[in-house]
């Protein structure tokens, strides 16, 4: 016999071959057909290696994805614009101010506080500040958050009237002008303390600045 004739099973190899059941392909159930070993001239059946791949490969499909049959699923999640945000509106009892950060060696998302109000740029005192006021601070100017705050004038020191001293925020305000202190210029400190913050990069989505102060300042 030639090594690549191919023989019918006989009921003897049948008997030694595996009977696949689903979810192998019906296919595979039955007696397949082997080859003649060139070394020893037996048939070497297919069957039990086959029958053994098949199942394997059946069962590792469902196997695969059955680890994500349990994850939730939601696809209105992606379809949905992202929401537009609304700036919290200060009490209208409460001064209109604006805010800037200026100073030296800075990130355009750090610097020296300073509130536009009366009329005039002024700075902030360092006494009593905290992170909850740098956070107001931030979030006015259209930043996620505040990282930090400096103290003693660390941007350098400012120009004109230090128009806020020992501010106390919540953290929750919408303006800074919403938060106590001793009142519009009433202080005792000197610009060596004016104060500083550091923002978060990230930016407010959809911040929209109000600028019907700022078109007033010359």
């Amino acid at each position: 016999m030639e090594a690549s004739k191919v023989l019918d099973k006989s009921k003897a190899a049948e008997s030694s071959c595996c009977f696949c059941t689903p979810p192998v392909p019906p296919s595979c159930a039955g007696p397949l057909r082997g080859i003649i070993s060139p070394k020893t001239g037996m048939e070497r059946p297919l069957c039990s290696h086959l029958c053994s791949c098949l199942a394997m490969l059946a069962l590792l499909s469902p196997l695969s994805l059955a680890q994500y049959d349990s994850w939730p699923h939601y696809p209105e999640y992606f379809q949905q614009p992202a929401p537009e945000y609304h700036q919290p509106q200060a009490p209208a009892n409460v001064a209109k101010i604006q805010l800037r950060l200026a100073g030296q060696k800075r990130k355009h998302s750090e610097g020296r506080v300073e509130v536009y109000y009366d009329g005039q740029w002024g700075t902030v005192c360092d006494d009593d500040f905290s992170i909850h006021a740098a956070h107001v601070v931030c979030r006015e100017l259209g930043y996620v958050e505040a990282k930090s705050w400096t103290a003693s004038s660390s941007y350098g020191k400012g120009e004109g009237p230090i128009w806020l001293d020992n501010l106390h925020c919540t953290g929750n305000e919408a303006t800074l002008a919403a938060c106590t202190s001793n009142g519009w210029g009433v202080t005792d400190c000197k610009h060596t303390e004016d104060v500083g913050v550091v923002c978060s990069d990230k930016r407010i989505p959809g911040f929209k600045f109000d600028n019907s102060l700022i078109n007033q300042i010359e």
